[in-house]
C-alpha cells in the first residue's frame, strides 16, 4: 500500500513540475488601426471553426470588401488553422504514468496551435504569415482524443487576436502593399 502512495505522490509531483515548466512568455499584439485608403476587396477562405471570424476580419475596416463567395476577385487571403500534440519526453512520461494507473492520473501534453495567413494573387501565394500558440493541456486518458480537433476557447481567442497581428504585418510588407497599389491603379476606386 505504501508503494502505491509513493507512486501517486511521485506522479503528482511529475504532473505539477510539467505544468510549472510549461509557462511561456507572450507579447501582447499591437491593436490595429487602419489609416489611409482601404485595401482592395479580397476573396476570403478559412478552415477556422469560429463563427464570427469573418465579421471580426471585416470589423477592422481594412479591406473594401471581404467576400467568401466571389471567386473572380484577383486578391485573396486564405486563413488556415491547425494544431498538433508535440511528441516530447514529458508527454511520453505522462502517458506512461497515466497508463500504469489505468487512467487515474491525467495525461499532460504540450500542444501547438498555428494560424497561417496566406495572401495570394490569381492563386499564386505572395506572402505568408504564421502565428503560433503553445499550450499545456491536462486530459483524462479515456476522453483526451475525442475533442482534439475542435478549437478550444483559448485558441479561439488567439485566432481572433491574430487578425490584428496579420493586419499589422501586411501594413509593413512591401510586396503586399505593392500588389494593393497595383490593384487600385488598374481598377480604381468604385
Amino acid at each position: 500500500m505504501t508503494s502505491l502512495l509513493r507512486l501517486m505522490a511521485a506522479s503528482i509531483l511529475i504532473v505539477a513540475s510539467a505544468l510549472g515548466f510549461a509557462e511561456t512568455e507572450s507579447t501582447p499584439a499591437q491593436p490595429y488601426q487602419h489609416e489611409g485608403r482601404q485595401y482592395p476587396p479580397i476573396l476570403f477562405a478559412t478552415n477556422a471553426q469560429v463563427e464570427d471570424f469573418k465579421s471580426i476580419f471585416e470589423s477592422f475596416g481594412a479591406f473594401a470588401e471581404v467576400d467568401n463567395k466571389s471567386v473572380g476577385i484577383p486578391i485573396g487571403v486564405r486563413v488556415l488553422r491547425g494544431k498538433r500534440t508535440k511528441q516530447d519526453g514529458a508527454s511520453f512520461s505522462s502517458a506512461m504514468l497515466s497508463a500504469s494507473t489505468l487512467g487515474l492520473i491525467p495525461m499532460v501534453s504540450n500542444k501547438e496551435f498555428k494560424v497561417l495567413y496566406d495572401v495570394f494573387v490569381q492563386g499564386r501565394s505572395i506572402a505568408q504569415f504564421t502565428y503560433q500558440l503553445d499550450s499545456t493541456d491536462v486530459d483524462h486518458m479515456w476522453v483526451g482524443g475525442i475533442e482534439h480537433n475542435k478549437t478550444s476557447e483559448g485558441e479561439a481567442v488567439f485566432l481572433r487576436h491574430s487578425v490584428s497581428m496579420f493586419l499589422n504585418d501586411i501594413k509593413e510588407h512591401e510586396e503586399v502593399q505593392a500588389v494593393f497599389a497595383e490593384y487600385w491603379e488598374y481598377f480604381g476606386e468604385e
